[in-house]
């Protein structure tokens, strides 16, 4: 069989709809990307209302999983090749008494941290596991069955066309964080409201910007009301997609530092606006930001070490315009959907050329 030639995908995914995170978005490009060259059939366990993504229809199943489970067993018969968005998805394959060559996106946690024996066994029986980074795949290593046919192939933004005003504005110099607040705080906001009494100490004017919803918000809230800089945070709650260019354009530093990132479409977002990037050490936020080049990277631990790449940024415009436009420049190179579009075929050339078993 040819690349193509015949092949009919079903993409099985827990979610495909716009604001439901990075493994909804890496999905997404996946469906666009894919459906190029071959007709792809589409299932959303979780999304409640059936919806078109170009000549794609989605199925939604409003996380009724037996429907789901039925649904997708239904389709694995229809289909030539299967793509399930993350190991926890995959566990949903039973292709007996025919076979389909399947792959599955991971994307980090999931793996990293409580990856229970049904996700590993999901990843056991793949042909193709695809890795979002190197960072995952180093630390997802021991997961993964010896012989298991395993690419790395990194994320981009949803588009290739940067916004129409690039670098840090004019304005009063913000901090941006953009993600759901969860009970570990993956993604740092603790420590930027830790901080930020320091920050607006050499830096009067600083804002800083918590974008973003989920279930610890309260908690983020109650963290920033007790700190003695509490007039200049400001916490948004959730912002829908549409609206979240509005926020972009006040920020002059994005800030996320995560513990939990595999990737981080976010700081590929960052640099797309050309703004500089401060991650973590602790994850593969160090591998999309280049230390020194795009921003800075800083050990979750060191908060001295934080509050002054912060205050560095917001004092010199010219820094961190410099740094973004190396950013920008980096995004254009590695992180459009173009990109990424590449990356995906010549990662799954192999997997497409791979024989259904009827």
């Amino acid at each position: 069989m040819s690349e193509t030639a015949g092949s009919r995908l079903l993409l099985s995914t827990q979610s495909l709809a716009p604001g439901n995170g990075g493994i909804a978005a890496v999905a997404r490009m996946t469906a666009v990307s894919l459906s190029r060259s071959r007709p792809i059939e589409a299932l959303a366990c979780q999304d409640a209302t059936d919806y078109s993504i170009g000549t794609i229809k989605v199925r939604t199943f409003a996380d009724r999983r037996s429907r789901f489970l039925l649904a997708n067993l239904a389709a694995i018969r229809r289909a030539t090749h299967v793509i399930y968005d993350f190991a926890g998805t995959a566990r949903a394959h039973f292709d007996l008494p025919f076979r389909r060559p399947y792959a599955v996106w991971l994307h980090g946690w999931e793996i990293w941290h409580a990856s229970s024996a049904k996700y590993l066994r999901a990843l056991s029986g793949a042909t193709l596991v695809l890795a979002n980074s190197d960072y995952t795949l180093a630390r997802a290593e021991g997961a993964i069955r010896a012989g298991t046919n395993v690419v790395v192939c990194p994320l981009g933004t949803d588009d290739d066309e940067p916004p129409p005003r690039i670098g840090p504005p004019d304005g009063p110099p913000t901090v941006m964080l953009l993600g759901r607040a969860d009970e570990l705080f993956a993604k740092g906001h603790d420590l930027l409201i830790e901080a930020w009494p320091e920050v607006t100490a050499a830096v009067p004017q600083a804002r800083l910007l918590l974008v973003g919803g989920g279930p610890a918000l309260g908690r983020v809230r109650e963290l920033a009301a007790a700190s003695p800089a509490r007039q200049s945070i400001e916490i948004t709650g959730f912002v829908p997609e549409a609206a979240l260019d509005a926020c972009w354009r006040r920020a002059t530093v994005f800030a996320m530092l995560g513990f939990a990132e595999g990737f981080g479409l976010v700081y590929a977002e960052a640099m797309r606006r050309g703004l500089p990037v401060v991650a973590s050490t602790e994850d593969a936020g160090q591998e999309i930001n280049l230390d020194a080049t795009t921003g800075y990277n800083v050990c979750r631990g060191d908060s001295k070490r934080l509050v002054e790449v912060i205050v560095m940024l917001l004092r010199d415009r010219d820094l961190a315009r410099k740094l973004g436009a190396a950013g920008h420049s980096r995004w254009r190179e590695q992180y459009t959907f173009s990109a990424f579009e590449r990356r995906l075929a010549s990662a799954t050339k192999r997997f497409f050329a791979t024989e259904a078993e009827s």
